[in-house]
């Protein structure tokens, strides 16, 4: 059935003879220490850098294959003043990656043009009429921003139509490529790059540093993108890892006293003020700018994320605050229905996969439904919104160590077409199709899973309440940013009891807790319902795995815990 199963908490076991090393050798805190070696830091290099958030040099662009012919190129359009069009994708990656292609030229002087697909009427990558379109307007170099390396057809026509194309794209590949000029994308066989987690605005970024390495770039620097950058890595959940955390770290920083005029009249709409996080992107700002693709016309975004004119810049903000509303609006009426169809299900049908379609779905907004379903019922989820004609735009959302697009293949000779990420995939299918699919699908997702895996909370350390302090929370915070690939630390806390509970705002958990030493200490536990709910009493001893935040109150500074999961001891 669905019922979500406990999770397993998974807790390495402590060294403390490695511990006490990088204490000794690093002059850092237990905590830190602890969580570097249940991270997997062997040596003092390697906690070393873990704890350098500006990392190390950054590898040469010119190790992804391709990246010579796709910079002559570029050079080759500018010099000659040819007609040149970035084609991007329509969610935030998308829009970054074009918005700067557009200002590297821009640089350069050169004036070129962008296309930005209707998610409803065109669907996501190349389409072929958009392609004829372009190539009619006298278009000779084609460059695509998240998009392209399967499009096999409408870049065999572009050629055709006398458009050379370069593709830069990091979507999962097949075994053959289109025919382009070149195809920068790190997750292909044999890129030649060391680091396959880049995403559309961390490749456009790496062409940009290239061209200005071999061709140069008078008067700018790549780096005075990188809050872009930050902006696409986080918004598509790519890995904090490597260059990216660099990446998004100094990107941040550059966004939080941004000058370009659209992210500040977007942080305003959003009520952001000081510093900017990666939550702030993930959840205030990232949602505003998927909104314009959403709902309404993408090519806002990248218009927002260009301007140079604080009235404009206001404008368009508000039009995307606007449209973000209304995209929550459909979105909790859309997962409704789908937790109705889910839980009808349930007593007659066992399934280790989730595939619902409605014709009164929003395509735009099923993507952001599928992963609130994965997270409620722990399943693999393809959500799937039909039009009049019984054509279905789907998206498909995944576990850990459950490959999407895997397990979709498997079905798809009932499909229209499909393509995406090892997490996160869409699909086209008729309406009839369906059944058939979700047969196929289920059966993958049991092969491929080999039974779903039981959710799991990885933790770094177990810890007694005695002797936290703000200076070590900030100091844990020298291994961020946070966020995929680099989770911010969870910690143990056993045995503790609860001294008081109460539910505040909207489901929330606010409890104090009292070891058998140490101070009473304050937790939240954001949307996790009451303490019975969980359960949990006030009579009986609890565990929690939580992170640790700093409270701010008259003044004074005390640690808080933010609470991951919580359950009897």
């Amino acid at each position: 059935m669905f019922a979500h199963p406990a999770r397993e908490w998974i807790i390495p076991p402590p060294d403390g003879v490695a511990s006490r090393a990088l204490i000794d050798t690093l002059g850092i805190s237990p905590l830190t220490a602890a969580v570097l070696v249940a991270r997997g830091a062997q040596t003092f290099d390697e906690a070393g850098a873990a704890l350098n958030q500006e990392g190390g040099t950054c590898p040469d662009p010119f190790l992804l294959s391709g990246m010579e012919h796709a910079v002559d190129r570029l050079r080759q359009a500018v010099v000659n003043r040819e007609r040149i069009v970035v084609y991007g994708d329509y969610d935030v990656d998308g829009a970054c990656a074009t918005a700067l292609y557009l200002g590297l030229f821009n640089a350069l002087g050169h004036s070129a043009e962008f296309y930005i697909p209707q998610r409803l009427k065109e669907g996501y990558g190349l389409n072929l009429d958009a392609v004829r379109r372009i190539a009619a307007a006298g278009t000779s170099l084609l460059i695509t921003a998240d998009c392209g390396t399967t499009s096999h057809g409408e870049i065999a026509a572009a050629h055709s139509l006398g458009i050379d194309v370069i593709v830069t794209d990091h979507h999962l590949t097949s075994d053959r490529l289109p025919d382009a000029v070149a195809i920068l994308n790190p997750c292909k066989a044999e890129s030649g790059y060391p680091f396959p987690g880049l995403c559309s605005g961390g490749l456009a970024y790496k062409v940009a540093t290239a061209y200005a390495i071999k061709h140069g770039t008078p008067g700018w620097d790549p780096d005075s993108q990188l809050d872009l950058v930050a902006l696409s890595t986080i918004a598509d959940v790519a890995p904090l890892q490597d260059e990216n955390r660099r990446f998004v770290h100094r990107g941040l920083r550059a966004m939080s006293t941004s000058e370009r005029p659209g992210l500040q009249a977007l942080k305003t709409v959003a009520g952001v003020d000081g510093e900017c996080t990666v939550g702030t992107v993930g959840y205030t700002l990232a949602p505003r700018i998927n909104a314009a693709g959403r709902l309404g016309d993408a090519a806002d975004a990248v218009r927002l994320l260009l301007t140079q004119e604080p009235e404009e810049a206001r404008a368009l903000a508000g039009l995307l605050d606007r449209m973000n509303r209304e995209r929550q609006q459909i979105e909790e009426r859309l997962l409704s229905e789908a937790i109705e169809m889910v839980e009808k299900k349930r007593t007659t049908e066992a399934s280790h996969a989730i595939v619902l379609a409605s014709r009164s779905w929003h395509s735009g907004v099923v993507g952001i439904a599928a992963s609130r379903i994965v997270e409620r019922y722990h399943r693999p989820a393809v959500l799937i919104a039909l039009n009049e004609s019984g054509l279905g735009r789907g998206s498909a959302r995944s576990l850990p160590g459950i490959n999407i697009c895997d397990a979709i293949a498997h079905g798809r000779e009932h499909l229209e077409g499909f393509g995406g990420h090892a997490a996160a995939a869409g699909l086209s299918i008729r309406e009839e199709r369906i059944p058939a699919f979700r047969a196929c699908f289920e059966a993958a997702i049991e092969e491929l899973g080999r039974g779903l895996p039981c959710p799991r909370l990885r933790c770094d350390a177990e810890l007694e309440l005695s002797g936290l302090l703000p200076k070590m929370v900030r100091e844990l915070a020298r291994l961020g940013p946070f966020g995929a690939g680099n989770p911010e630390p969870t910690l143990v806390f056993r045995r503790l009891r609860v001294t008081s509970a109460k539910m505040i705002g909207q489901h929330h958990l606010k409890l104090t807790v009292r070891g058998r030493q140490g101070p009473v200490m304050h937790a939240i536990g954001f949307g996790m319902g009451s303490l019975e709910s969980r359960g949990c009493s006030m009579e009986a001893p609890v565990d929690l795995a939580c992170a640790l935040d700093i409270n701010s109150y008259n003044g004074t500074e005390a640690v808080q815990f933010r609470l991951k999961d919580l359950r009897p001891s």
